[in-house]
Order: C-alpha cells, then sequence, then structure tokens
C-alpha cells in the first residue's frame, strides 16, 4: 500500500513538473528583470533630460526631471532586491554576473542621480561653484555606471541564446 502510495506521488510530481507548474528561478526573474530594464532606460531618459535643462539654466524643468529619474532608478532598486530573493538559486554564471553587473549600474547612476539633483538645488540657489562641484561628480558616477552598462550589454551580446529581447 505505501509502495502504491509513492508511485502515485512521483506521478503527481512528475506531471506537475512536466506541465510547467514549477517555475525555474529564471522564470521567476524575467518578468522582473524586463521591467528593471524599462526603469534604467526611463532613468536614463530622464537624467540626460535633465543635464539638458542643466545646461540650458532651466532648472525648474530640471528638477522635475531628475526627480522622475530618481522614482525610475528607486523602482529599480526594488526590482534588484525582488530579484536577490532569487539570486541563491540561480546556478549559471552568465546571469549571475549579469545581475550583479546591473545591480553596480543601477547604484552608480543613483549615486550620480543623487549628486546631479544637489547641483540643481545649489545652482538654484545661486552657488555655482557648490553646484559644479556636485555636476563633476555626478559626471564621475555616471561614466562609471556607463562603463558597468557597456560591460553588461557585452556579456549580452556574447550570450545571445541566454539572454531574451525586450
Amino acid at each position: 500500500m505505501m509502495k502504491k502510495k509513492l508511485i502515485i506521488l512521483f506521478v503527481l510530481l512528475a506531471t506537475v513538473a512536466v506541465s510547467g507548474c514549477i517555475n525555474s528561478p529564471l522564470d521567476n526573474i524575467n518578468p522582473t528583470m524586463l521591467k528593471l530594464s524599462q526603469d534604467l532606460a526611463s532613468g536614463n531618459t530622464n537624467y540626460n533630460d535633465a543635464v539638458k535643462y542643466v545646461n540650458s539654466h532651466n532648472y525648474n524643468t530640471a528638477s522635475e526631471k531628475i526627480k522622475v529619474a530618481v522614482m525610475n532608478f528607486n523602482d529599480g532598486q526594488n526590482k534588484i532586491l525582488e530579484i536577490n530573493n532569487y539570486k541563491d538559486d540561480i546556478n549559471d554564471t552568465v546571469y549571475l554576473e549579469y545581475i550583479d553587473l546591473v545591480n553596480e549600474e543601477l547604484k552608480l547612476k543613483q549615486d550620480a542621480t543623487t549628486n546631479l539633483q544637489l547641483a540643481i538645488q545649489f545652482f538654484e540657489a545661486g552657488d555655482n561653484v557648490t553646484a559644479n562641484s556636485y555636476v563633476r561628480t555626478a559626471n564621475d558616477f555616471m561614466k562609471k555606471g556607463v562603463a558597468i552598462q557597456q560591460k553588461r550589454e557585452i556579456l549580452v551580446n556574447n550570450h545571445p541564446n541566454k539572454f531574451q529581447s525586450e
């Protein structure tokens, strides 16, 4: 009788596994990763728009754009936290490297955004010296973030069979 129950249990588990009801860690993070990519792209666009408005001394619009960039990158950070729940179960070094690169890129771009936000506040207050110092720091962080983004893109290009296109 016990043997019969074990066989039934095994058949049920096999059926569930084959039917796709049990997701792999990558199945769980792929939708989140796609949304994270969208957050990064939106953050980049809003950051670049803010830079454009800072350069034209339109600080009100620059401030609005940088606030949206902050929200985009913060949304991305929340998705990284969600992805990290599954990271220990991923046994593929390419995917793990990709996640680490996205995380590093995101942190650098958040730092750049924070510094540009501070720069805008100092420009609005008329303290151009301090503002320019924050601009230089923001530029340094963003250059490093873009370098990491390029590493990530190379990783994807070197392993096209592992990554879905958006």
